[in-house]
């Protein structure tokens, strides 16, 4: 009698003895629950295996990271990307000083000037970047973090614009869109901003937190692939940020609340233990602070 037989009558046996019942004073289970058990296991294991994937997706860095800025060259008049796209920069009225990790920029009537990417648009979006201005701003003429080099357009990242003290401007496909700060002033002092849409929500985050947020409705639109990329400065002539910049990352996935979390508190870690010189192996390891 082979095993299927042999399995078959055992099973028969083990309902018909044991369906409801004990033997023995032990308490059998009926063998259609243990079925039903063993589904749930196995569709709970199938949406382990689904969340996997989507998070390794979500954490890619040889396909989502589209630029990143760690401003460690300590000389010279370029910012290279040591992200897979290797984009460099073109630095003009700054100066390299300790930043939050490793080296920084401190600007004075500068900016970082990118030539237009050349990337595809991404149908999701964030922007990381810590910064310090040089003097408390409250109020005052508009100052812009990060814009076009070319034109105006989106996304981009601005102080005192129309009386709002702050805000993450960006677009979809379809609109462009505000997300406007709850701060009412920013000492001079380090932040860590994130700027970040899904196609449903787009949200803004100060120092790990939930500043605010908007609602979306559709693929991001990221204009520096054919207009340039401009940091410190609109256009590369106006509306400069007099203070530091370091640690700008871009990515082609939105980050949920535990993703910037994650990437703030490894940045401070890394820069509690000295940071070396970012290599773009480090970065795939996650040695660098991204979130993994």
């Amino acid at each position: 009698m082979g095993r299927p037989e042999i399995l078959k009558i055992a099973i028969r046996q083990l309902e018909e003895k044991c369906e409801g019942g004990t033997t023995d004073g032990h308490v059998y289970v009926p063998l259609s629950h243990t079925i039903k058990m063993k589904k749930l296991t196995y569709l709970l294991a199938v949406v382990a295996f689904l969340m996997s994937c989507v998070l390794a997706h979500a954490v890619d860095p040889d396909k989502d990271l589209l630029i990143y800025l760690p401003f460690d060259e300590g000389q010279g008049n370029k910012a290279e990307d040591v992200g897979p796209n290797g984009f460099v920069g073109d630095i003009k009225n700054a100066k390299w000083v300790e930043g939050v990790s490793g080296q920084a920029l401190q600007f004075k009537g500068g900016s970082v000037n990118f030539d237009p990417l050349k990337i595809d648009q991404p149908e999701e979006m964030t922007i990381e970047f810590w910064f310090k201005p040089d003097e408390k701003i409250d109020s005052g003429a508009r100052i812009d973090l990060l814009y076009r080099l070319q034109g105006g357009g989106r996304p981009h990242v601005t102080f005192n614009r129309g009386g709002i003290l702050f805000g993450y401007y960006f677009a979809t496909q379809g609109v462009e869109l505000p997300i406007h700060t709850t701060y009412d002033a920013f000492e001079s002092e380090w932040y860590y901003f994130v700027g970040t849409q899904s196609k449903k929500t787009g949200w803004m985050y100060i120092n790990g937190e939930l500043d605010a947020e908007t609602e979306a409705g559709g693929d991001a639109r990221m204009d520096f692939g054919t207009q340039g990329m401009c940091i410190a400065a609109s256009q590369g002539n106006a509306n400069f940020f007099n203070g530091m910049v370091d640690e700008f990352k871009m990515w082609s996935v939105a980050f949920t609340a535990d993703d910037v979390k994650n990437s703030m508190e490894k940045t401070l870690a890394v820069q509690a233990e000295g940071k070396l010189t970012t290599t773009w192996g480090k970065i795939k390891s996650g040695s660098d602070g991204i979130r993994f």
